[in-house]
């Protein structure tokens, strides 16, 4: 297995509210929203309760491992926001890639999960948006979504409401398999097809997760970027997990830009 991740300020946004974590056998990104430093708050909170949950209860099978995890760091938001009135409103998207017996993806809002398998890319996720509803509906276009002036609205996030059913998703990875995590820092201004082309010009996690992000900055960039590659095995008959080696600082920290 390889993989890789970034995180990039963007163009415009002074701050950076993404979060990522990523340990060879969990993955996660998160794009937080609030006032002031309250989206940070809220995306550096939630992936580490959730990581700190999913250590803390192997002994249920993956899925209830994960929709546990997912709702109680909901509900860690929602209780830091009733103790402090300065973080009214925050919360964050999460989307979660665990590998063991199989590949299981945990998904809250609008940052994206994709799989990218022959050469052909797939999403994994259905955005939890005001146009990702709308597009489900056949009442919208993905070009249309792209500039449609609510395309920022969130239905569903950690921190929003007591009530949280995220989506879990499974599949079986297969030799040569890659997977792709973003915030809509990327998935709002790289197309799909891009995302495609640029996956199969760079065969290595490091390399593509820097080109998909030069990408959205050239593209101007107006939110945060945030991505991560994981790559199974490129040979032998399926893309089995195997224990990973140890990483002494699992967290990537914050920072305008920086890679694992």
């Amino acid at each position: 297995m390889d993989y890789a991740g970034i995180t990039d300020r963007g163009r415009v946004r002074e701050n950076n509210e993404d979060y990522l974590y990523m340990d060879g056998r969990l993955f996660i990104v998160a794009d937080g929203m609030g006032g002031h430093a309250a989206g940070e708050v809220a995306s550096r909170e939630a992936v580490e309760y959730f990581v700190r949950l999913e250590r803390e209860n192997r002994w249920l099978d993956p899925p209830s491992r994960l929709r546990r995890c997912a709702q109680a760091a909901n509900l860690r938001l929602l209780d830091m926001t009733r103790k402090d009135p300065s973080l009214q409103g925050m919360g964050t998207t999460l989307t979660a890639l665990l590998l063991e017996d199989a590949a299981y993806v945990c998904h809250v809002g609008d940052s994206r999960a994709y799989l990218w398998r022959a050469g052909r890319i797939r999403p994994l996720t259905q955005d939890h948006s005001l146009v990702g509803k709308m597009i489900e509906e056949g009442r919208l276009t993905l070009a249309e979504a792209r500039s449609h002036p609510q395309r920022n609205v969130i239905l569903v996030a950690l921190g929003a409401s007591a009530e949280l059913e995220p989506d879990i998703h499974s599949l079986h990875p297969l030799a040569g398999d890659r997977f792709i995590l973003c915030t809509d820092g990327l998935s709002g201004v790289v197309e799909e097809w891009e995302i495609q082309r640029i996956m199969a010009a760079h065969p290595g996690a490091r390399e593509a997760c820097e080109a998909l992000v030069e990408e959205a900055l050239s593209k101007g960039a107006p939110d945060n970027v945030t991505v991560v590659v994981v790559d199974m095995a490129s040979s032998g008959e399926s893309g089995g997990y195997k224990e990973p080696r140890k990483r002494r600082f699992p967290f990537l920290p914050r920072r305008e830009r920086g890679v694992r």
